[in-house]
Parts: structure tokens; sequence; C-alpha cells
């Protein structure tokens, strides 16, 4: 199962670089074209696209890579059971909203297919493939708040912990 999750990471985290290199591409054609005098019709907009589809697949990624910001401020000061029950309570509480919004960006983007949504820009992009990104990188980071979650209470610590355990000592 965790070889599994493992790819299902690399996976997002891989989609986001690829979303992260169409931004740079999109603002150096954006570029070149304006000495060219060549319009570049919604590179921004696509831009926007890209980053809102980047920004939603890394989060997975980065939460078992332990980059995310935690502010730490009471948990510095608990240890041993104590601190395993707010992780805990924390995750459970995570869990549900990373949840609650994957469900409702998955509605929002099976609606903007159904109807046919698109950009109000010239090229007029479908709205539902950067909606879908979005929600498919809201599960992904739902999963990662359940493994973290399941290594906790399996007495573990967490992915998270030990990259930010890592990132101190650097």
């Amino acid at each position: 199962m965790r070889r599994l999750l493992d790819y299902l990471f690399k996976f997002s985290a891989g989609l986001a670089a690829v979303f992260l290199v169409t931004i740079a591409l999109l603002i150096l054609a954006q570029s070149l074209g304006r000495i060219a005098g060549i319009a570049v019709h919604d590179a921004n907009e696509l831009a926007g696209f890209s980053l809102a589809a980047g920004t939603f697949l890394a989060l997975g990624p980065a939460l078992r890579a332990g980059t995310h910001i935690r502010v730490m401020i009471v948990l510095t000061y608990l240890y041993g059971p104590a601190r395993r029950i707010l992780e805990t309570i924390t995750l459970l509480a995570a869990i549900y909203l990373a949840g609650y919004f994957a469900w409702w960006m998955a509605v929002l983007a099976e609606e903007s297919f159904s109807y046919g949504d698109t950009s109000p820009g010239v090229l007029a992009f479908p709205l539902w493939i950067p909606q879908t990104a979005m929600a498919f990188g809201l599960v992904v980071f739902t999963i990662a708040l359940i493994e973290a979650l399941f290594d906790l209470l399996a007495g573990r610590d967490p992915a998270f912990v030990r990259g930010e355990a890592n990132e101190l000592n650097e």
C-alpha cells in the first residue's frame, strides 16, 4: 500500500511540475511575443489556471515531505500522549475540511463539464480542466492527511514530522 501511495504522490508532484513549467512557458511566450509584436491571447488567464492546478496538485506531496508551514507554538510545549491527542484532533479536522473541499470542487468540475462552462477570454478555455486538477489535488491532499493519521494512530511519526526534522537540521 505504501508503494502505491508513493506513486500517487510522485504522480501528483509531477503534474504540479508540468503546470509550473507551463506557467514559465506562457510567460516566456508572452514576453517574446511582445518583443516580436505578436499577441499571445489569454496567456495570463491560462497561467492563472496553471497556477491553481499546480498549487493544488502539490498539496499532498508537500505535506508528506514536511514542507508545509505548520504552526508549532502549542506543539513545542507538548510531549507524549498530549501531543498525540492534539495532533489526532488536528488531523481529523483537516481530513474533514480537505475532504469537504475536495467533494465540492469535484461537484463544481462536473457541473462545469456538463454545462460546458468556458473562460470568458478569447480562447474560451473549458473550466472543468483546471477544476478537475484542483479536485484531484485536494483528493491527494486528503489521502496524505489520512495516511498521516494512520501513522500517528499506529504509533509512528507521520511523514511530515520526519521532513520537518530534516529541515530543522539543515
